[in-house]
């Protein structure tokens, strides 16, 4: 061993008694195995023979039973031994897909148990400091299960991804003047948020275990579960607990609903609630929380679904006071959001899988679409032929469908990034899965995600090479923005952040590339309505 001359100034026996007592610690990293601690005990997972580690079922909350049914999530308990962690928990309690429907897939086991999260990782040591991607499911608020998306693809990317189940419908999404009264906040409604919040809070804790960066997480999903990503970025309970922003196909920029007061255009939540409760026990005008929370899950859950009022999307998360203070558009136009970067967009023909839905209701060809249209945009109807053709009412109804309530969401959603430091990327999914009469279909909501999680046979498709190939892709720039907070790297298409002036965009399929101005005629008709429904639009108080 050479020894540099300025050791020379320190005496042999100092320099004998360093060598004996002075050597550095061991710094090795604690090995990632089938069992890891985490905060609430020890788990055992599944070690895959490529490396691949799943932890799957952990509770990150308390059961929301009894006494915390509609109740802000509570701490999980400890538990002794070791948890077995191998099998996915229950879905949150849900309708049974319709047979037949489009998305209807396997029926999930469900109950009312069911805050549970799932972790897939490749890191070899604790200290790995991998990225993490916190997925939130879709489902229209009201269905979906984190344990049916895989791991494989993303985490070879070098990320840790994690995969949550958060309380769906009236169990996860009910105000109510009661539940109001028992809030410290003095709040109710957004249980589901809460819970989205809680799990964020569990990452933060435990994922360095997994090999994760607690200081590097990036929160991602769609439709529904886009939406919430908007909602968590605006919400002040949630800033700090992330990093980066994708959102799929979903944005809460529409005209909201409130908890306590009563729009032109919607009835308060606590209204909604009130109905739901009177519904659940017709015979007590004033059934106790105490009496609603003994009824059984399966009860709510029936009443759930014989009023598409109790359903409606738009009445689930609303502005509540607390989890989210005021309108989404209104807190990002502030600036009010978490400055993070944000990766956004939607799919080119999101509207073709839910022509059957709209159909029985409003009435088929001309007519039918003209009621659809005028439901829809009310305020702007007489300029609703100009941009989407009476003569062609299906082709328009799909695109008025896919605009209202994708195309222009996304497109504010990355203008109002203006208001705060982070660049926004907007794209546009054009890519058509090789389902049965996918020349119909074409890019169809939700069609985007079997390519970012490397399931390309999703919805029952046939995939090619070409598939997989551009799957490969697709999972390499949703992790490099994770990584990076930007989308661009090494053999990936040039991606410039979004420009208001310019309305850059980057489409997603067979032509991947630079795009601008997309849709303008259409984004300033729905802009038009939805001001003239904020602006006519008095509050009143409950």
């Amino acid at each position: 061993m050479r020894i540099r001359s300025e050791l020379n100034k320190v005496s042999l026996g100092v320099l004998f008694v360093c060598l004996l007592g002075c050597a550095p610690e061991n710094t090795t990293s604690p090995t990632i195995d089938e069992q890891v601690q985490i905060s609430n005990g020890l788990i055992r997972g599944a070690v895959g023979a490529d490396g691949l580690k799943q932890y799957q079922g952990i509770p990150y909350a308390a059961a929301p039973i009894g006494s915390l049914r509609w109740a802000p999530p509570a701490p999980a308990a400890s538990w002794p031994g070791v948890r077995d962690a191998t099998s996915i928990g229950p879905a949150c309690p849900q309708p049974v897909p319709a047979e037949g429907s489009f998305y209807g897939g396997t029926e999930l086991q469900t109950d009312e148990d069911c805050l549970f999260l799932n972790v897939w990782t490749r890191a070899e040591q604790e200290d790995a400091n991998l990225p993490v991607m916190v997925w939130i499911h879709g489902g229209a608020l009201v269905t979906g299960s984190g344990g049916e998306y895989p791991g494989a693809l993303l985490t070879s990317k070098g990320v840790v991804l994690v995969t949550i189940n958060y309380r769906l419908g009236r169990f996860g999404f009910h105000a109510h003047p009661d539940l109001s009264a028992e809030s410290a906040q003095g709040a109710s409604g957004n249980q589901g948020l809460r819970d989205q919040i809680a799990a964020l809070h569990w990452v933060r804790e435990n994922i360095e275990k997994f090999g994760g960066n607690p200081e590097n997480v990036t929160i991602f999903g769609e439709s529904a579960g886009s939406l919430s990503v908007s909602l968590l970025q605006a919400s002040p309970l949630a800033k700090g607990l992330f990093h980066r922003v994708i959102g799929q196909s979903g944005g809460a920029f529409q005209p909201m609903w409130y908890r306590d007061r009563t729009t032109t255009y919607a009835e308060s939540a606590e209204q909604t609630g009130q109905k739901f409760v009177q519904a659940l026990i017709p015979d007590n005008e004033a059934p106790s929380l105490t009496a609603l929370r003994e009824l059984p899950a399966e009860h709510i859950l029936n009443v759930f679904e014989s009023d598409p009022a109790f359903s409606n999307y738009d009445a689930l998360a609303i502005v509540d006071g607390d989890v989210i203070p005021d309108e989404v558009a209104t807190l990002f136009k502030a600036g009010k959001q978490a400055d993070v970067p944000v990766l956004i967009g939607s799919n080119a023909n999101e509207g073709t899988t839910f022509l059957p839905y709209f159909t029985p209701v409003f009435g088929e060809g001309s007519s039918g679409f003209q009621a659809y249209a005028a439901a829809t945009l009310k305020e702007v109807n007489d300029e609703i032929g100009t941009l989407y053709p009476y003569d062609d009412p299906e082709e328009s109804w799909i695109n008025l469908f896919s605009d209202v309530l994708f195309t222009y969401p996304m497109r504010t959603w990355a203008q109002s990034m203006d208001s705060v430091s982070s660049e926004a990327y907007l794209y546009w999914f054009t890519w058509s899965p090789p389902i049965e009469n996918s020349e119909y279909f074409r890019a169809f909501h939700a069609g985007e995600i079997g390519y970012v999680f490397g399931n390309v046979d999703l919805f029952g498709a046939v995939p090619t090479a070409e598939d997989h190939m551009f799957s490969d892709y697709m999972a390499r720039v949703w992790t490099q923005f994770a990584k990076t907070g930007n989308p661009n790297g090494k053999d990936l298409a040039l991606w410039p952040a979004y420009d208001s002036e310019l309305e850059t965009y980057m489409e997603l399929g067979l032509e991947t590339g630079q795009k601008t101005q997309l849709r303008l005629g259409q984004m300033d008709l729905i802009r038009r309505a939805w001001q003239i429904r904020r602006d006519l639009s008095t509050t009143t108080v409950n």
